[in-house]
């Protein structure tokens, strides 16, 4: 049988792999029928991969198309647990997409239920992230370890539900025992994640099933994000606020690095006093914290070498620890000072984590001095940009980004940001809401 115009050479991958994702089994039985002249069909198919190395049956699953997974299984023979490139099976493809008729229709067929990624991402990770509880439910039933991870990363399922605040599925999780304090092999918990998230509802459910409230000092992380809630919930559980995180930093000096008195006063009377803070007070707490001594108290640990400082200030902000981000780009700026320079790349990057800690001000002020020293550098001009958009000043943060694009016209970046600042001055003028 000779190939018809249609299903040319060129075609039939792109053809087979549009049909699977689409779920046309009508057209996809017919591009089958095409390619069989003769025996070796199901090698042939084995052949057409995506550009992430993805074959046709992988595809299917990730889209949920169950007829015609069951076509591979039963018609033309694929191993259920045929695996890709990145060596993940239909089920787990089919588990990232939330699709549970696809993944019954698997495991029902043989499939692996625990089979991993490699990072340890199990189709039961999945159903927990997704916030499927039915899904999960399923999979405990068919033997699933409800702590399963493969992976020191990862972590456990009731770890990422938590992650991606998921009550509902944290609530099944729970109910078969998941271990509440299970931390992953860098040390963080199912509450840290929680709180690092903001998700009040999943702290409440894991403070309920016996969470360790002190463990990794997720106290610490609330007062960092100033989540009054969650602190408040913390605190009625038995947070201890004299309880140092592991950069050694009490609750109400991180209160003060925040700059949110209503938090340290909150903490003030329930904080022991502290022999290195002399004026035992709100105002002596916030002039310790203020003080070069704390500054240099912090980073003693951490050596004084600029290219030192810099990559823990880097390290510390790919972690989102801004906080202490914020203050080894501080101690950088020092070090840099010293040695003559001044380099516009620090106070960027501190302007940075200024904007992620909500601080519009001084990001604004780091901004401009990134500027002055590099007065032809987009990015400083990017940065004025976004903290003026952080201070609701629409019309100075449009011109700011128009005089990066000046500089640097192909940026998509500032392009964008530049017509978001527009869009917000033009609601601002009209009186409409610009969140």
């Amino acid at each position: 049988m000779a190939s018809s115009p249609f299903f040319s050479d060129k075609n039939k991958a792109k053809k087979l792999l549009d049909a699977a994702g689409s779920g046309n089994l009508r057209l996809f039985k017919e591009i089958v029928k095409d390619l069989n002249e003769g025996n070796g069909i199901a090698d042939k198919i084995k052949g057409f991969k995506d550009k992430k190395g993805d074959n046709a049956f992988h595809v299917a699953a990730a889209h949920g198309s169950t007829a015609i997974c069951q076509y591979f299984v039963e018609e033309l023979g694929f191993p259920v647990d045929f695996y890709s490139d990145k060596g993940e099976t239909p089920l787990l493809y089919a588990a990232m997409g939330g699709h549970g008729g696809t993944m019954r229709y698997l495991i029902s067929h043989g499939a692996n239920p625990i089979a991993s990624d490699k990072t340890g991402l199990t189709p039961l990770h999945c159903a927990a992230i997704d916030g499927q509880p039915d899904l999960v439910k399923f999979l405990l039933s068919l033997g699933v370890p409800v702590d399963i991870s493969f992976n020191y990363v990862t972590g456990t399922p009731l770890y990422v539900a938590a992650k991606h605040g998921q009550p509902s599925t944290m609530e099944v999780l729970l109910e078969h025992h998941a271990d509440v304090n299970g931390a992953t092999g860098i040390g963080f918990t199912p509450l840290f994640m929680s709180v690092l998230g903001g998700y009040l509802e999943c702290t409440k459910l894991l403070i309920k099933a016996g969470a360790d409230v002190n463990l990794k000092c997720p106290l610490g992380m609330a007062i960092q994000n100033e989540l009054i809630d969650i602190i408040k919930c913390l605190l009625e559980a038995g947070a201890d606020p004299n309880v140092r995180n592991e950069y050694g930093w009490l609750p109400v000096e991180m209160a003060v690095m925040v700059k949110n008195r209503d938090i340290l006063e909150m903490l003030f009377p329930l904080t022991s006093p502290v022999p290195e803070v002399q004026d035992w007070s709100v105002q002596g707490i916030c002039q310790y914290v203020n003080s070069n001594a704390f500054q240099e108290k912090i980073v003693e640990n951490f050596g004084k070498d600029l290219a030192e400082v810099k990559v823990k200030a880097a390290d510390f902000f790919n972690k989102k620890e801004y906080l202490a981000a914020n203050l080894f780009y501080t101690k950088a700026i020092e070090l840099d000072k010293m040695n003559g320079s001044g380099d516009a790349a620090l106070f960027s990057n501190r302007s940075l984590c200024c904007h992620r800690m909500g601080d519009g001000d001084q990001a604004l002020k780091d901004a401009l001095v990134a500027r002055r020293l590099r007065p032809e550098w987009p990015k400083a001009f990017y940065r004025m940009g976004a903290a003026l958009m952080l201070l609701e000043e629409y019309g100075q943060a449009s011109q700011a980004f128009m005089d990066g694009l000046r500089l640097d016209p192909t940026n998509i970046e500032m392009q964008k940001a530049h017509r978001e600042a527009v869009d917000c001055l033009r609601k601002s003028d009209l009186g409409e809401d610009t969140e």
